[in-house]
């Protein structure tokens, strides 16, 4: 995907010459709602990553692709860490972070400020065994009521993290909705990374994920805003068609539920959801693509997709084998 955003961050003094230029890979990480996507965000000047209120709204991780005088960053955006049972959507969250944490030259670790050391067990848990340096990232420090929270939670964290061994290098307060912060640690992660080749040629390139995936993304972000807590959670976004030399761009896409019940919510009285879900899908969709789009969508059930192996590969999350063997449903 090849869009070049305009950047947020004041330009810091360049690394040398660019056969010198830095180049890595930083983990973005932390619990469910901390604010990951929103930075990746911030960072890349683009909605590359959808963001909604709800919890565990990022299933898979995004590569995101920053190319600045300094060097190349390829930003891995995860899941929320969570306890995830055996199996099903939750165990390939968990299993998409792990595999993010095993591979980058850094780690930036969000905090929400209404968090506590014991809500964060699940995260410290994976940073032990990463072994990777980790940047603390306290965000929200844009609300007032979070600074007192902040005053004390800054320190519990890092007195934990150094008892558990995790190499915490520094510690920043930041806001990423504001962008508030960010240049401090920009900076410090240019430093921490090597010189070295760019990981992706063309430098306009802001993320190794094809079209196809982001607007099945921008569906999905519009099932978490105009349906209830629990929906959003039970569907799943397959793209049918994708006709670029049609004009408009011709999109058609499958909304997948696992009950007829939850069928019948997502379609609305009359048609009325589902026609509002694909007009701010469409809008949302246009905008990233900066091109007229016309978006059909279907809905069909798939009878508890998020729990069986096999129904998830389907809809491209391939589970990882544990050795144990599956229960039909």
């Amino acid at each position: 995907m090849s869009s070049k955003p305009p950047k947020n961050l004041p330009p810091v003094e360049p690394a040398g010459e660019p056969s010198l230029r830095k180049s890595g890979f930083v983990a973005i990480a932390g619990r469910p709602n901390a604010g990951k996507s929103t930075i990746l965000n911030a960072l890349l000047g683009t909605e590359l990553s959808i963001v909604t209120p709800k919890a565990q709204t990022t299933r898979e991780r995004v590569n995101g692709v920053l190319t600045e005088k300094e060097g190349q960053i390829v930003f891995i955006d995860t899941p929320g860490i969570h306890r995830a049972r055996d199996g099903g959507i939750n165990a390939y969250m968990m299993a998409e972070v792990r595999s993010a944490l095993n591979m980058p030259d850094l780690i930036w670790y969000l905090v929400d400020p209404d968090s506590a050391p014991k809500h964060e067990e699940a995260v410290l848990e994976l940073l032990v065994e990463a072994k990777r340096p980790v940047l603390m990232l306290f965000n929200k420090n844009d609300l007032k009521r979070n600074f007192g929270q902040v005053e004390a939670l800054q320190p519990e964290m890092l007195k934990v993290a150094a008892e558990r061994g995790i190499n915490v290098v520094e510690s920043y307060r930041l806001s990423a909705l504001k962008k508030h912060g960010l240049a401090p640690l920009m900076k410090k992660t240019w430093e921490m990374l090597e010189n070295g080749p760019f990981h992706f040629a063309d430098e306009d390139q802001i993320s190794d994920r094809p079209t196809r995936f982001f607007v099945s993304e921008k569906i999905r972000e519009q099932l978490f805003h105009k349906l209830g807590d629990e929906i959003p959670y039970a569907c799943a976004i397959s793209i049918d068609k994708f006709q670029e030399d049609a004009k408009p761009i011709r999109i058609e896409a499958t909304i997948y539920v696992e009950r007829d019940s939850q069928k019948g919510m997502v379609i609305g009285a009359g048609g009325a959801k589902i026609k509002e879900i694909g007009t701010f899908a469409r809008k949302s969709i246009e905008t990233f693509l900066d091109t007229k789009v016309f978006l059909g969508l279907n809905v069909k059930v798939l009878k508890d997709w998020s729990k069986d192996a096999e129904r998830l590969k389907q809809l491209g999350y391939d589970l990882p084998k544990t050795g144990k063997k599956r229960t039909a449903s």
